[in-house]
């Protein structure tokens, strides 16, 4: 068979492809792949996509800023965990086409070193790339062979000829083609899958830094997405974690899980708390915070149906990611002995899902979560129509009409008013959220660490309930 290969997709500009540019040549090593580096232009990406950016041309500008605020958060935490250096350049972003023509110059090798230069250039040294000396600078610096004749090259003005552009377009139009929003991206020519419409396809991409544990164990798994569970590793190990430990002795975890049935991704964060109290035994307890996303979206600035206020391509990707996501929490699940029910998800044919009612009967009966959660992501039932909501609470044992009428009282619904309006003061952003609070015997309960917001920052939350350190904590 042949070399296994990943194509790594990265703009310069990109803090996020800074971070995978430190890991995939470890990721390379270990899987025995050959990486091929392909910049391309973030910019032009977007442009191609119809992706909402800022006036200077990034992403984040568009967040809102309860948003930003716990995703800036969730950047320093992960420089942290993975101990990356960076310092925030004082002007973001920069243009970086001459950078990235200049690394079209290069053999593949040499313009993995020069890459590293270039990065480091940008988000530890905090220089302009977009000047010439700055990439004079990083060519001698980059440990490249014959660094003086490329020097030279640059300042001949030799480095942005047509080949250069037409690589750097041709990889800018791959990347588009094959499905990618943004940077980083990988794609694995030799994966074989199986897309929605249950047809056998080669080649996938996976997009972000923090899905390079899909990758590697793709790859582990010779390219065929059906044998994630026979890799001769465990699959939670390919996952980056600073302690894999137990709660540090005489302490306890509480973890609160924020969480609306609308959403898919909170439906998946969900099936994984089984888990979680299984890893960390009875020091941890989970407190269930059940809440209107859609007030809360309204409250913030957000947009009600955030699926609908992102590119085509991006909203496409998300469904293959969640389905990735389910495929590795299915694989893990396996490798483990298959303690929990597999997950069986289906996407909505009503969606979004209104669950005013579906929440408050939680409120009512806490029990009922999971028939619920799963009525909505695996049964494809209409929980909007209160018929169906009372056949499932009865299906699980309850009495669904009597239910329904407490649900329907006052105080239940000025207690999903006033957890809501808790959501927008703790500061989330999104389900599933997770906050985490320690405390060591007859002490207060004190905050441990910042919100996590998404499900697939789960060992963030693992590292914390383990006792990973932090520098600020405040009481309950």
């Amino acid at each position: 068979m042949d070399r296994l290969t990943v194509e790594f997709y990265y703009d310069i500009s990109c803090p996020f492809a800074y971070i995978a540019s430190s890991r995939i040549e470890a990721l390379a090593a270990r899987t025995g792949a050959h990486i091929a580096w392909r910049p391309v232009l973030l910019g032009a990406i977007y442009r191609a996509t119809n992706a909402p950016q800022g006036a200077a041309g990034s992403a984040s500008d568009v967040f809102n800023p309860t948003k930003k605020a716990v995703t800036s958060k969730g950047f320093q935490r992960t420089l942290k965990r993975l101990g990356i250096p960076h310092n925030e350049p004082p002007r973001h972003p920069v243009k970086t086409t001459a950078a990235l023509r200049l690394l079209y110059f290069l053999k593949n090798d040499d313009r993995a070193k020069l890459t590293h230069a270039l990065y480091r250039a940008y988000w530890v040294d905090r220089k302009d790339v977009s000047e010439q000396v700055t990439l004079e600078e990083a060519i001698r610096s980059s440990g490249i062979a014959h660094a003086e004749d490329v020097v030279e090259a640059l300042q001949g003005r030799r480095v942005e000829g047509p080949a250069q552009r037409k690589s750097l377009e041709t990889a800018t139009a791959d990347a588009v083609e094959r499905g990618t929003p943004g940077v980083p991206a990988f794609w694995v020519p030799h994966e074989m899958w199986t897309d929605r419409q249950g047809q056998r396809r080669q080649g996938r991409l996976y997009w972000g830094q923090d899905r390079m544990q899909f990758v590697e164990a793709v790859l582990l798994a010779a390219g065929d997405e059906r044998q994630l569970s026979s890799i001769p590793k465990s699959l939670r190990s390919l996952e980056p974690r600073c302690v894999r430990g137990p709660i540090p002795s005489g302490e306890e975890m509480k973890l609160e899980f924020w969480y609306d049935f609308s959403s898919p991704w909170a439906f998946l964060g969900w099936t994984q708390l089984q888990r979680l109290q299984r890893q960390f035994g009875e020091r941890l307890s989970i407190e269930m915070k059940p809440f209107l996303l859609g007030i809360l979206f309204r409250e913030i600035g957000a947009p009600n149906l955030p699926m609908a206020a992102i590119s085509e391509q991006k909203r496409k990707y998300s469904q293959l990611d969640h389905r990735d996501w389910v495929r590795w929490w299915n694989a893990v699940n396996e490798q483990e002995g298959r303690p929990d029910k597999n997950i069986e998800f289906y996407w909505a044919d009503i969606f979004p899902i209104r669950t005013p009612t579906v929440l408050r009967a939680v409120l009512v009966k806490p029990e009922l979560i999971r028939s619920l959660f799963r009525a909505c992501w695996e049964q494809n039932k209409d929980m909007a129509d209160d018929q169906v909501l009372q056949q499932v609470i009865n299906e699980a044992g309850y009495d669904g009409a009597k239910v329904l009428g407490q649900a329907n009282d006052p105080k239940y619904k000025a207690e999903l008013r006033a957890r809501t309006q808790e959501a927008k003061e703790t500061g989330i952003c999104g389900v599933p959220s997770y906050r985490l609070f320690r405390r060591k015997d007859g002490e207060a309960w004190t905050q441990h660490g910042d919100i996590v917001w998404g499900q697939d920052l789960i060992t963030d939350v693992e590292d914390y309930i383990a006792g990973w350190p932090v520098e600020a904590t405040s009481k309950l």
